[in-house]
């Protein structure tokens, strides 16, 4: 095994939460607010009650093979050349998502706070703090998950508490006034960014308890919608459906919007401080899947000396891959949701029925 480490469900389940909040809290209200409109807060609804079907799929196919990776699986059941030809497609696209949030990042900071400084420059300070968390493992990974997490619920509470003045009814009125379509149209949207839980099953064979994990799975699923549907909802009562569908980031907006007796105002940074963090501990997520996941390809004893290439190979691919938040929100709406659950929808599900048969 190339990782010694475990880790408990409580970690895992911290992860997962994390993982789902992502970069969903900046960038998912715009595109569901142009879709949906004042129902765009229905839609993550819809998406939180589907990912537990998803992690459904993850939880059986975990229990086929408990002790595997994703990658491990691919060979272990579509044997040698088939699965080795899915596992690196599956890495490609976990290539894309880790490169994805770099993008996203540089983006954000060199256009709301650090305007002065290059992009290029904010990606490469990000993926070598997250090389050093991948570089000390799984077990250090989720320990840091676990320090961070209090706080990012903290500021989360403080942040809704202050919006609640903030709030206009009226904005979220009327309710289905366009009808089911808008709404689906939403979810569609959203559809992909639940499917990247497929990631995840890189690391359940690293999780010390694997019956308890499959409902630290479920509740950290739930808990991570909930909160994607409360930055929605907020968005939606606090800016009104055309304003947040017409900012880059509708979230960070939240934060100029509130303002308590003229003396608590402009609290925004709290919106970057969540997004940074999970944003960082769902890089660090996919960038060790990754390198574990290729080692294992390549039969490696040591995960550790793809690190290096892969941080260029993630930081290279984040400066083509979207050249600006109009290109990337395009991509989210048409071509990332089939594009997602191919990979972790359609091969976990493939895999589940061909390894339920052979076993």
């Amino acid at each position: 095994m190339l990782e010694q480490g475990k880790i408990s469900t409580n970690e895992f389940q911290i992860l997962v939460i994390t993982f789902v909040i992502g970069s969903a809290i900046l960038v998912g209200p715009a595109p569901l607010a142009e879709a949906a409109k004042q129902d765009a807060w229905i839609s993550p609804v819809i998406v939180a009650i589907c990912s537990l079907m998803f992690v459904f799929i993850f939880n059986k196919l975990t229990s086929v093979y408990p002790s595997m990776t994703f990658v491990q699986l691919n060979e272990k059941i579509f044997g040698k050349w088939i699965g080795r030809i899915t596992s690196l497609l599956f890495l490609a696209y976990t290539l894309h998502i880790a490169s994805a949030q770099v993008s996203e990042i540089g983006e954000f900071f060199s256009t709301q706070i650090l305007v002065e400084t290059p992009s290029v420059m904010i990606m490469i300070l990000f993926v070598f703090t997250s090389l050093i968390g991948v570089h000390s493992g799984i077990e250090v990974i989720s320990r840091s998950a676990l320090i961070f997490f209090p706080w990012i619920m903290l500021l989360l509470l403080i942040l809704f508490l202050f919006l609640i003045p903030e709030v206009k009814l009226e904005n979220i009125q009327p309710i289905l006034g366009g009808g089911i379509k808008p709404i689906m149209k939403g979810v569609y949207f959203h559809f992909g960014l639940a499917a990247e839980l497929g990631i995840l099953l890189m690391i359940t064979p690293y999780v010390n308890n694997k019956i308890a994990m499959k409902k630290a799975f479920y509740k950290g699923a739930s808990i991570g919608g909930f909160i994607v549907f409360l930055i929605v909802l907020f968005s939606v009562l606090v800016l009104g459906a055309n304003l947040t569908a017409n900012q880059a980031y509708p979230s960070y907006i939240l934060g100029k919007m509130i303002s308590i007796g003229n003396f608590i105002e402009r609290i925004e940074v709290i919106v970057a401080i969540i997004w940074f963090i999970t944003l960082f501990l769902k890089l660090t997520i996919c960038y060790y899947g990754l390198s574990i996941g290729l080692a294992q390809m390549m039969r490696l004893k040591d995960y550790k000396p793809l690190l290096y290439p892969l941080a260029i190979l993630i930081i290279s691919f984040a400066l083509i891959m979207h050249p600006d938040i109009v290109h990337l929100h395009q991509f989210l709406k048409t071509t990332f949701t089939p594009y997602s659950s191919t990979f972790c929808i359609l091969l976990p599900l493939a895999l589940l029925m061909v390894g339920k048969i052979k076993k």
